[in-house]
Parts: structure tokens; sequence; C-alpha cells
């Protein structure tokens, strides 16, 4: 039978950040246009959905988000033993077309959302992100606030992921999620955001762990 319903988000006013403007970020605006610029703002705190550069998340048109992207079957991988996300770490895995991968990294043991943002977390390498690109995966999710490093090389995978036409889903716990395929809600609010909006991320084991 499938298992039980795991979650894997963590709060939404949780921002792993040192810096004085998180305060501010999370009191809510009593006015309505103020509330939605606040929400836009804050799109980055918690978990979140990143959509492609072509198909921002927008309110006024719904029907161009394909949900299917972040619902469905997704391959948990883990790679608990590396620094970086390295291309040849993720080639043993073999990325397949269409597949959504969730990419478990020693960030999750760390309950990074906790503790103040370094720069010592596990992202991919400008390789790894070309491998995911080639391989034409169709959404990525990580666990830590970002899928690249703060300087350049970082900027790179950033916009390579996304102008490739990948979804990202960014903040995820997946401490107690184990390797193998598992059945994936991960939804976005319907919002017009520039960036991306928050997401509620559950998985569940799968009784058929094939692919599909």
């Amino acid at each position: 039978m499938q298992g039980a319903w795991l979650d894997i988000s963590i709060p939404f006013t949780e921002e792993p950040s040192g810096q004085e403007m998180v305060a501010e970020r999370v009191s809510m605006p009593e006015n309505a246009a103020e509330q939605a610029e606040w929400l836009k703002r804050a799109a980055w705190m918690g978990t979140y959905v990143m959509a492609p550069p072509s198909l921002e998340l927008d309110l006024e048109d719904t029907e161009r988000l394909p949900l299917s992207a972040t619902v469905g079957k997704a391959r948990v991988l883990h790679l608990d033993d590396v620094d970086c996300i390295r291309a040849d770490s993720l080639a043993e895995y073999e990325p397949r077309e269409g597949e959504r991968l969730l990419l478990r990294t020693r960030n999750s043991s760390r309950e990074w959302w906790k503790r103040p943002h370094g720069e010592d977390f596990v992202m991919l390498s400008d390789a790894a992100a070309r491998l995911l690109v080639e391989r034409r995966v169709a959404c990525v999710g990580v666990d830590y606030v970002s899928r690249a490093g703060f300087h350049s090389e970082g900027l790179g995978v950033h916009r390579s992921l996304r102008e490739a036409g990948m979804w990202l889903i960014e903040g995820l716990d997946l401490s107690e999620v184990k390797v193998g395929v598992h059945e994936l809600v991960c939804l976005p609010l319907k919002v017009k955001a520039e960036w991306g909006s928050p997401a509620r991320a559950l998985v569940r084991t799968l009784r058929d762990s094939s692919l599909g």
C-alpha cells in the first residue's frame, strides 16, 4: 500500500538570514496593494516554486500553469556525501527526460532553516546544471533556499536551469525522505509574482516504484 503523506515544506515565516530586514518582511501590511507587494518580496521565504522566465506565475493567466510540473511521480536522489552536486554524481542516477527530481544533500540534516544564512551549503555545479538541462528534466527540488551559490558562477546555474524551461522547488526538508520514487504534490499559490510563489510540498512512498 502507499505510504503516509510526509510534509517536506518549511514554515513560510522562516528564512535563514542574519539580516535585520527579515523582521520587516514577515510583518503583514494592512493595505491590499501593499499586501500583494509584500507577497512578491516574501516569495523566497519558506518553501517556494519558481517558474521558467517564459511562464511566470500569474493569477491573470492561470490556465498557462502546467501544474503537472510539480505534481506526480518524483525521484528522490541521496547526495549526502558531497560538498557540491557534480555532474558525475548526478549522472550515476541517469536523469531522464520529463522527470521530477528531488535532490537530498547534507543540507537537510543541518536544519538550515533554523540557522543564519551562510555560504557553506551544498549547491549545484555548472556542469551538473548543464547535465539536467541536456537530459531535459522537468522539475528539480533542492533542500536549501538557493540552488546556486552567491557569486557569479551561482547566477549562471540559476539562469541556465530556468531559461531551459525547468521548474524549481526550493527550501525543502528532505531529511526524512528515502531514496526512490515518491508521489509529489507541490502547489504554488495563485498569485501574480515576478519571482515565484510560496508553496506546500508533500511526498508519499508509492507501492509501484517505477517511474512509468
